[in-house]
C-alpha cells in the first residue's frame, strides 16, 4: 500500500493491483463518536446520495452511473473502536474493458466528487423533503436493529459494557435525536464534518499513482480545513465488578452475550497472539467453544467469539435454550479457563493458525475487504499487510496464547431471554 498525504488529516491510500476487473474508491470521514453529533453524521451520507448540483435526484444520478457501465456509488456509516466512519464508496469497471473507449474512471470520479462536495441545496441548506425522507429511513434502520436478535444482543452487551464510554454509542444515533434534525442543522453538520474530520481515502485497482493523486488533490483545492487531530479510544483493562443484565423478548431462543476486556489492543506488541487465541477459543469449526459447548455438550445452537481489536474488547455470543443459560455460561467460561491453564495441544494451536491464515488469505479476494483491513489498521496506527501479519502469527507459541488468555477479564453478562415456548427453534441470528 502506498500512502500519499493530500493535506493535514487527509491521506490517500493506494493498493495497486490488477487482480480485479473493477476499481474501488472510498472516502471515509472519521470522527470521534459523539452523542450530540452521531445522528447528524449518520444521516449525511444518505442525504448526499439523494442528489447533487448536476444530478438533482436519484433518477438523474442513476442515469449518469448507468452511462458509466453501471458504476455504483453508495453511502455508509459504521464504527471502528470509538470512531464513527461516514463515507461514500464507488465501484466501477476498469477502463480497459470499455468497448466504446469510455473513460469510466474519470466519469465515476467526477460523479463521486459532485455527490460529496456539491450536494443539492435550496436556500443554503439541504432540501427539506430529502432530509425528512432519509430521517424516516434512518429511524427505520434503528428500529430494525432488534429484528436480528443476535446482533441486537451483541449491541446491547456493548452498550451496557461501555455505558460511560464512546464505544457504547450506536453509530446510527437514536430515534429521538434523528427526529429533531432540521435541514439547516444537517447542512451545518455536513460542512463541519467535511472540514474537521480525518479523511482516509482508499483506492483499490490498477492505476497510475500520480494520476489518481492529482485528481484527489484537485477535489480538495480551495476547501477550508481545520483538522486538529483527536485522541484514540479509551482503553479499560481491569474489571472490578461483573455487570449482569437480562432483558425479555418474544422469541424462542435466549441470546447470551458475554463481554470481556481483552487487556490488549491492535497495535500493541502482544496483540499478534490475540487473533490466534480468538480462533482457537471461539472462532473456527475446531475451536473450543464450537467443539465443546456446541458439539459435545449441545448447550447452544451457535457460539463464537467476536473481537473488537481497536477498542480492546471481545464478546462471546451464543443462541441457547433459556433453561440452559447458567450451564452454557459456565461452560463458556470453563473453556477460557482451560486455555489459561494451557490445556490445549500443539495440534489445536496449529489448526487455529491454519484456519486464521485461510481467513486472512480470503481478505484479498474482494476490494471492499482489502479496504476494510487497511482502514482498521490505519486507525490503529499500522500499515502492515495481511500477509505480513499472517507470517507473524504463524510464530505464535503456546506460552503466548496462555499469556493473552490470562489478560482477558469478564466484564458484562447480557442475556436476551426469549419468552415464547418451544424447543429446537433456530431464531434469526
Amino acid at each position: 500500500m502506498e500512502k500519499i498525504k493530500i493535506s493535514d488529516g487527509i491521506t490517500l491510500n493506494i493498493i495497486n493491483t490488477d487482480k480485479f476487473k473493477t476499481n474501488y474508491l472510498s472516502f471515509n470521514f472519521v470522527t470521534p463518536l459523539n452523542r450530540e453529533k452521531v445522528s447528524l453524521n449518520a444521516l449525511i451520507p444518505q442525504v448526499l446520495m439523494r442528489g447533487s448540483k448536476s444530478y438533482k435526484d436519484i433518477a438523474s444520478l442513476k442515469i449518469a452511473l448507468d452511462d458509466l457501465y453501471a458504476a455504483s456509488v453508495e453511502g455508509r456509516v459504521y464504527k471502528r473502536g470509538e470512531y464513527q466512519v461516514c463515507g461514500i464508496t464507488a465501484s466501477w469497471l476498469a477502463d480497459k474493458y470499455a468497448i466504446d473507449g469510455t473513460n469510466i474512471t474519470d466519469g465515476t470520479l467526477a460523479v463521486l466528487e459532485e455527490i460529496i462536495f456539491s450536494p443539492y441545496l435550496k436556500d443554503g441548506a439541504f432540501l427539506d423533503s430529502y432530509v425528512e425522507s432519509e430521517k424516516k429511513n434512518l429511524i427505520d434502520d434503528i428500529r430494525a436493529i432488534i429484528n436480528n436478535k443476535n446482533g441486537y444482543a451483541i449491541r446491547r452487551c456493548h452498550e451496557e459494557m461501555c455505558k460511560n464510554e464512546a464505544f457504547g454509542i450506536c453509530e446510527y444515533g437514536d430515534e429521538s435525536s434523528v427526529e429533531k434534525i432540521t435541514a439547516d442543522e444537517l447542512y451545518k453538520a455536513y460542512t463541519e464534518l467535511i472540514s474537521t474530520a480525518r479523511v482516509e481515502i482508499f483506492y483499490v485497482g490498477n492505476v497510475r499513482v500520480a494520476d489518481i493523486a492529482d485528481k484527489i488533490r484537485n477535489m480538495f483545492i480551495n476547501r477550508e480545513r481545520s483538522y486538529t487531530g483527536f485522541c484514540g479510544a479509551k482503553i479499560i483493562r481491569e474489571v472490578s465488578d461483573v455487570k449482569e443484565v437480562t432483558e425479555k423478548c418474544p422469541a424462542m431462543q435466549g441470546k447470551l452475550s458475554l463481554g470481556f476486556r481483552t487487556g490488549t489492543i491492535l497495535g500493541e506488541e502482544d496483540y499478534t497472539a490475540f487473533p490466534v487465541f480468538v480462533e482457537m477459543y471461539g472462532n473456527s469449526p475446531v475451536s473450543k467453544l464450537f467443539m465443546n459447548v456446541r458439539e459435545k455438550l449441545s448447550l447452544c445452537y451457535y457460539c463464537r467469539a467476536i473481537p473488537e481489536g481497536v477498542k480492546g474488547i471481545m464478546v462471546v455470543t451464543s443462541g441457547i435454550e433459556v433453561s440452559k443459560k447458567e450451564e452454557a455460561q459456565n461452560e463458556i467460561l470453563s473453556q477460557l479457563e482451560c486455555v489459561r491453564r494451557g490445556e490445549f495441544t500443539e495440534e489445536e494451536l496449529e489448526l487455529a493458525k491454519k484456519s486464521l491464515k485461510n481467513a486472512y488469505d480470503e481478505l484479498n479476494d474482494n476490494p471492499a475487504s482489502i479496504e476494510s483491513w487497511y482502514l482498521t489498521r490505519r486507525l490503529a496506527g499500522l500499515d502492515d499487510t495481511s500477509e505480513e501479519v499472517a507470517r507473524k502469527f504463524m510464530d505464535v507459541k503456546k506460552s503466548d496464547i496462555i499469556e493473552i488468555a490470562n489478560k482477558i477479564k469478564l466484564d458484562t453478562v447480557y442475556f436476551l431471554e426469549g419468552t415464547m415456548s418451544g424447543e429446537g427453534e433456530y431464531d434469526d441470528e
